[in-house]
């Protein structure tokens, strides 16, 4: 069944239509193909979908050759190139969404080949969908799709043949924190809470989870065990990417669950050779796997950068995994859970908690319930942090600080942290507030309060 993803299906049927071209890109697994096809079945468009290999463009056109012959039984064709093909494609057919996915496996087939040219090949190969575009499609359209994040990235980029090509560019991403109530329609904001904290929002990992038992439950079945479905997806989705690079697992094990700095990383990792450390996190910030952060009143100032991870099952897995299978294969899922991770879930799940009340405002933003907000992050200093930092049109800021209690904030802690923000400086701030999940015992005037139904319904 396919769940939710309506803007992005109204984007894509606004900009398909003959003699256009779309850019379709994202992490593996997270549901470009599905929504391509839903938007086809919906649009009742003809299409003809084909997926890269990764091998030569000769062979990847047989393969394609072999599909169209079967689902528009044409007649086999010598083609070898992609250009000779659509050539003739256009001049035959019309009306069609011809959709070429993991284009990136083609590039990356050259990219990794050690024949003498093909690093220009992987050039002339964008070449030739660039006159595709230009000259070949005024009858059909194109759907081109990928997940190397940078290969796809780099399609786009000024310099590149493609450049300004594609009448719609999409990055498609894990659905948010609210999006996630479609996969669970009959489970509490509270579980979604955890649900969403711990496995985040990629809808591969989300359909594997079960909202009917425990968070513990399904923690222990999906990735305790070692050949769990999660741990799986993990290899094949993200792993993968990695190739023989172990340092990208050492940058990620540094980073775990919260924000590190450079110095911190460079240390821990060993990784102590500048140039190589930054190509490290560079390759991961192109992986979309890590993000820098700023302080909201210092962007851009990278001496005050930190480094996170952006998915949330990615913070669980080194947080809790990584490395400890000898001891959980020892002591088993459930001893594992009781002893290692139960004790600290709870933190976990507040870190999440922090930055899911800021997402909640980037989804109000977007819906222009907040006229007033031109920036939105968090603050730290060397003496304070504050997890949720809105910057007004008038360059003064509002402090909200995300509690995740079991028990409603207390006054007591309300007045405390009134006073620590208060006394900040270097910051104009006019509104102070709260976010609890699970309420408050009293409520000041003169306070912003969100609650858990707010961040959800």
């Amino acid at each position: 069944m396919f769940v939710g993803r309506k803007e992005e299906i109204k984007m894509l049927k606004d900009n398909i239509h003959n003699n256009s071209a779309v850019l379709v890109y994202g992490l593996r697994r997270v549901g470009k193909t599905s929504l391509i096809k839903e938007t086809l079945r919906q649009n009742n468009k003809k299409y003809v979908y084909y997926e890269c290999i990764k091998g030569s463009e000769e062979l990847n056109v047989k393969y394609f050759i072999e599909l169209l012959v079967e689902q528009l039984d044409l007649p086999n064709m010598a083609f070898t190139d992609f250009l000779s093909l659509f050539k003739f494609l256009n001049n035959t057919y019309s009306d069609y969404v011809f959709v070429i996915d993991e284009y990136s496996y083609l590039k990356e087939y050259y990219f990794s080949s050690k024949k003498q040219g093909s690093i220009q090949e992987a050039s002339r190969l964008d070449s030739s969908f660039k006159t595709i575009i230009d000259e070949y499609l005024t009858n059909n359209s194109l759907i081109l799709c990928g997940s190397s994040i940078s290969i796809m990235k780099d399609l786009i980029d000024y310099n590149a043949p493609l450049y300004e090509r594609f009448s719609f560019v999409l990055h498609l991403k894990e659905f948010n924190y609210r999006e996630i109530k479609d996969f669970f329609p009959n489970v509490d904001n509270n579980k979604l809470l955890k649900i969403y904290s711990i496995f985040g929002g990629s809808p591969n990992v989300l359909n594997k989870v079960d909202g009917s038992i425990s968070i513990e439950s399904n923690i222990e079945k999906l990735l305790l065990r070692q050949d769990s479905k999660l741990r799986n997806h993990i290899n094949l989705n993200i792993f993968s990417e990695f190739g023989k690079d172990s340092d990208l697992n050492s940058v990620l094990d540094v980073i775990k669950n919260g924000a590190k700095n450079y110095g911190d990383i460079s240390k821990q990792s060993h990784i102590e050779t500048t140039g190589l450390l930054d190509k490290k996190l560079k390759k991961l910030i192109d992986l979309d796997l890590i993000e820098k952060v700023y302080p909201i009143n210092m962007e851009n100032d990278n001496k005050k950068c930190l480094y996170e991870i952006k998915d949330n099952l990615l913070k669980f897995y080194y947080s809790y995994i990584n490395g400890k299978d000898s001891l959980i294969s020892l002591l088993d899922e459930k001893r594992y859970y009781d002893e290692y991770i139960n004790p600290s879930i709870k933190e976990f799940i507040s870190r999440r908690f922090e930055r899911i009340v800021r997402d909640y405002y980037r989804i109000m933003v977007k819906e222009g319930k907040y006229n007033n907000i031109i920036g939105l992050g968090s603050y730290f200093s060397s003496n304070s942090e504050y997890d949720c930092v809105l910057k007004y049109k008038d360059y003064s800021y509002g402090i909200y600080e995300a509690k995740y209690y079991e028990k409603p904030l207390s006054l007591q802690i309300q007045l405390k942290e009134i006073e620590d923000i208060k006394a900040i400086k270097g910051l104009k701030i006019s509104e102070i507030g709260f976010a609890s999940a699970s309420g408050f015992e009293e409520k000041l005037d003169n306070v912003s309060y969100l609650e858990l139904n707010d961040l959800f319904d």
